[in-house]
Formats: structure tokens, C-alpha cells, sequence
């Protein structure tokens, strides 16, 4: 054996070798190891806290936005665009076919009667209009509805006007509705002059109220107290002029 082979391992220069390279390793490369997850942990914490930011802002947006955003109001009125200015002379007409559908202010120059017939032939309106009225209604105020039929007889001329929508205390002649003609409310109903019927009628189509108006009370109530509430449908027939006292 060499003298070479006979010095102790740890005096052979392989054995330092190994040994400067496991404690570079342990003092550079271990130290690399721990600073990583400190550096990946910050920008975890930066992103999230980001998101956070992001997301408050969006709920603020969208609680100023849905505070801008109001309900439009509903206008208190009917659509009768479909209505048009109409003459009709003495006869039978069809609404829908003679004259547009809508509702109509209707007036006849002299003396004669008016019917109108729904599809199953009962009469809707059945009046005798007079323009001095001294024998009828000067004006009924009604819906004309497609295949109604209209009749008239002993009338020349009867204007048939769209009706505009407002809001009042006195009534005429004609169909009216709760909400859109009148005010919902407890009123006195009664009649200036002449005699006639008075008829209010609930949700279900059925009358809560039917009555002859008699501005002298021979042959009916010079007044009714009554109740009306919104939808509610009120026919007044023979009567130019029904007045509403809010009680």
C-alpha cells in the first residue's frame, strides 16, 4: 500500500471537498427555501385585499344606481287613441265596421232615441237624446266596444266625439269609472233636475247600488250616500247631471 492509502479519510482531500459543498448548500440554498413562502404569502394578502377593494366598489355602484332608479307613476287616464270624430244619420251601424272603437261623448241635433246593443243583443245604452232637453239627455258618455251595434232613429245627425279622461264631481249621462272619472270616496249623489237612474256596481259585476234619482222625490230619492272604491263602474242613465258631495 501507498502512504497515501494509509492516511485517515478525513485527511483526504475529497473529504473537505464534500464537506465545503454540503455547508455552502446549507447556508446559501436552505436560505432560499425559507424566504420563498414569505414572498408568496404578501401577494396572496395583496390580491385578496385587492378583490375586497373591487368588490366594495361594485356594491356601492349598484346601491347608487338602484337609489336613481324610481318607479314611473301611473298616469290616471284611459288610451283612446283608436277613437275618431264620427257623424252618423238615422239606422243600424256596427262599431268597428262604421265607427272605430273607443269612447266617444255622443249628442244629436233635435230629438230621437239611441240604443246601443252588445254581441248577445242587450241594450248597453238605451236613451232618448234631446238637444233642448226638455224630453232626454243632451250627451251620453260611453265605450264603444268592437261588434257592438248602434241604432238610431228619429235623429238626422248624431256626433259621435272622443272623450277625454278627467277627473270631476259631476256626472252625466253615460258609463264612468271609479279612479278615472271620479275620485274613490263616501259622497251624497243627487240630481239638479229631472229623474233617472243611478246605478254603481261592485268588482263582480253586481250592483250595490240601484236607484231612481228624483230631484223632487215623487217618483224616487232626491239623494243616495254611497261608497265608491277604485274600479268600481257607475251608470247613470235619463239624468243630464248627477252631483257627488264628499262627506
Amino acid at each position: 500500500m501507498s502512504e497515501n492509502d494509509k492516511k485517515p479519510f478525513y485527511k483526504k482531500w475529497w473529504f473537505w471537498l464534500i464537506v465545503i459543498i454540503i455547508l455552502l448548500f446549507a447556508l446559501f440554498g436552505g436560505g432560499d427555501e425559507e424566504d420563498q413562502p414569505q414572498d408568496t404569502d404578501t401577494g396572496t394578502e395583496d390580491a385578496q385585499n385587492n378583490e375586497d377593494e373591487a368588490g366594495e366598489n361594485e356594491t356601492d355602484t349598484g346601491d347608487e344606481g338602484a337609489e336613481e332608479e324610481e318607479p314611473a307613476e301611473e298616469s290616471n287616464t284611459r288610451d283612446n287613441a283608436s277613437a275618431e270624430e264620427t257623424t252618423l244619420n238615422a239606422g243600424k251601424f256596427e262599431v268597428g265596421t262604421d265607427i272605430p272603437v273607443g269612447r266617444y261623448v255622443i249628442t244629436g241635433d233635435g230629438m230621437g232615441n239611441l240604443f246601443v246593443y252588445d254581441e248577445d243583443g242587450l241594450p248597453v245604452v238605451n236613451e232618448i237624446l234631446d238637444s233642448s232637453t226638455e224630453m232626454g239627455v243632451s250627451s251620453v258618455t260611453t265605450d264603444l266596444e268592437d261588434g257592438q251595434e248602434i241604432e238610431i232613429s228619429g235623429l238626422d245627425a248624431v256626433k259621435f266625439t272622443p272623450a277625454e279622461t278627467k277627473i270631476s264631481n259631476k256626472l252625466s249621462a253615460g258609463s264612468w269609472e271609479v279612479g278615472l272619472d271620479i275620485e274613490p270616496g263616501r259622497y251624497d249623489a243627487s240630481t239638479p233636475s229631472g229623474m233617472g237612474n243611478f246605478v254603481v256596481y261592485n268588482d263582480m259585476g253586481l250592483p250595490s247600488t240601484n236607484e231612481i234619482l228624483d230631484a223632487t222625490g215623487d217618483m224616487g230619492v232626491t239623494k243616495v250616500t254611497v261608497t265608491l272604491e277604485e274600479g268600481q263602474q257607475i251608470s247613470i242613465s235619463g239624468l243630464n247631471e248627477v252631483n257627488f258631495e264628499a262627506k
